[in-house]
């Protein structure tokens, strides 16, 4: 390769890489995603919330999928706001003992709140955050069967995670929260338990300001989300 040709290929790369490169280490949360998202609830069976003018029914569910929007602003310094919204379409199997038949219900679960973060270095960093926290089970669809879906509850919740910036183009990001509307309810009157989930981020920059987004949370309501990132 000529001398020519190299120094354009190192130009190239520097003015490609450099941005990518800088604004990987940031932190800071300021950010709009969105992508697809699947899930599994489990104690379905249990909850008590699905009924069919009395009938005593026997329930089975699976995993599905759907959606997901989540964006944070960063102010005063290390305080911010953030949002987040999922809803997936969850396969639902119900008999009453006679006759089997398959359809779904949608799982829609949302929260805001407010985190403060603290940057021990300048690629690891840690945050706190509290949030109000829905999660509600509604429009039950099978055949033969009107069901009625009484499951709806939200409360305040908290969390507490870490960033760490692997290399100049991905972060990763671990996650402990604490949920009261993290679990189907098995008892009382209340439709949903807390819960307390652990989950694991990924983000590769791959583009000044563009990221691909993975996710996983595991708990009794488990959660895999794909998606893009914008940060500002």
């Amino acid at each position: 390769m000529s001398t020519r040709h190299t120094m354009i290929s190192l130009a190239v790369a520097a003015a490609l890489g450099a941005p990518v490169a800088a604004g990987a280490q940031d932190l800071g949360f300021n950010y709009l995603e969105g992508g697809i998202v699947a899930g599994f609830v489990n104690d379905v069976e249990a909850s008590g919330t699905f009924t069919d003018n009395g009938r005593t029914l026997a329930l089975e569910t699976d995993s599905g999928g759907g959606g997901f929007i989540a964006g944070a602003w960063q102010f005063w310094g290390n305080m911010h706001l953030f949002g987040e919204y999922a809803a997936t379409s969850q396969d639902l199997e119900v008999s009453d003992g006679i006759d089997t038949v398959s359809g779904d219900f949608d799982l829609v679960r949302w929260r805001v709140g407010v985190g403060y973060a603290y940057p021990l270095s300048r690629t690891l960093g840690l945050y706190g955050r509290l949030s109000f926290d829905n999660t509600e089970f509604k429009d039950a669809r099978v055949a033969g069967f009107d069901l009625d879906v009484d499951a709806d509850g939200n409360g305040v919740g908290g969390e507490v995670g870490m960033i760490w910036a692997a290399t100049p183009a991905i972060q990763l990001q671990a996650h402990v929260r604490y949920t009261p509307v993290g679990e189907v309810a098995t008892k009382g009157s209340d439709a949903f338990d807390a819960d307390i989930l652990v989950g694991l981020n990924g983000r590769w920059t791959f583009r000044p300001d563009i990221a691909l987004v993975g996710g996983y949370e595991y708990g009794k309501i488990t959660l895999w989300t794909v998606g893009v990132r914008f940060s500002f």
